[in-house]
C-alpha cells in the first residue's frame, strides 16, 4: 500500500512539472486527455490528414467564445479562443489584463496584436477589423515548425 502510494505521489509530483499550458492540459496531450480535462459537450469533432480539431462553445470571463484545441498525431499542439463581436474589445482588454497578470508584460505589443514567448508556449493575442478577438497558444517548437523558424527563441 505505501508503494502504491508513494509511486501516486511521484507521479502527480511528476506531471506537475511539466504545469499547465492551456486550461489544465498540457503540450502533447492526447485527444482522450485533452476532452477529459473540459466539463462541456464539444460541438464538433473533426480529423484530417494527421490533424485532429475538437471545438467547443463556452464563456471566458462572462464572453461567449470558441475553443479550439489542435492536435497533430493525437498530440495537442495548439489551443485557442475565439470572440466574435468584440467590436468595443472588451473581451481583448479582459484578455490583455488576464495574461499580462500571469505572464508580466508582453513581449511585443502593437495596437491589435500582443504576444507573449514562454518556455514552452507562445501566445498571440489579435484584435481583427471584423470586430473578431482571437487568443492563440502554441506549443513552442510547433510554433517555429509552422512559422518556418529554425526555432523559437524564449
Amino acid at each position: 500500500m505505501r508503494r502504491a502510494a508513494a509511486a501516486a505521489a511521484l507521479l502527480f509530483a511528476a506531471a506537475g512539472a511539466f504545469g499547465q499550458e492551456f486550461r489544465g492540459t498540457t503540450w502533447l496531450m492526447s485527444k482522450d486527455q485533452v476532452m477529459a480535462t473540459e466539463n462541456l459537450r464539444a460541438v464538433s469533432e473533426s480529423s484530417q490528414k494527421g490533424q485532429q480539431q475538437v471545438v467547443y462553445q463556452t464563456y471566458v470571463d462572462g464572453f461567449p467564445v470558441t475553443l479550439t484545441y489542435l492536435l497533430e498525431n493525437n498530440a495537442l499542439l495548439s489551443a485557442s479562443y475565439t470572440f466574435r463581436r468584440d467590436v468595443d474589445r472588451r473581451a481583448w482588454v479582459a484578455m490583455m489584463q488576464d495574461l499580462t497578470q500571469k505572464y508580466g508584460a508582453a513581449a511585443f505589443e502593437l495596437d491589435n496584436l500582443a504576444g507573449w514567448r514562454l518556455q514552452k508556449t507562445e501566445i498571440a493575442l489579435a484584435h481583427l477589423k471584423d470586430g473578431t478577438t482571437q487568443l492563440a497558444y502554441w506549443e513552442k517548437s510547433y510554433f517555429a515548425r509552422i512559422n518556418h523558424l529554425s526555432e523559437a527563441s524564449p
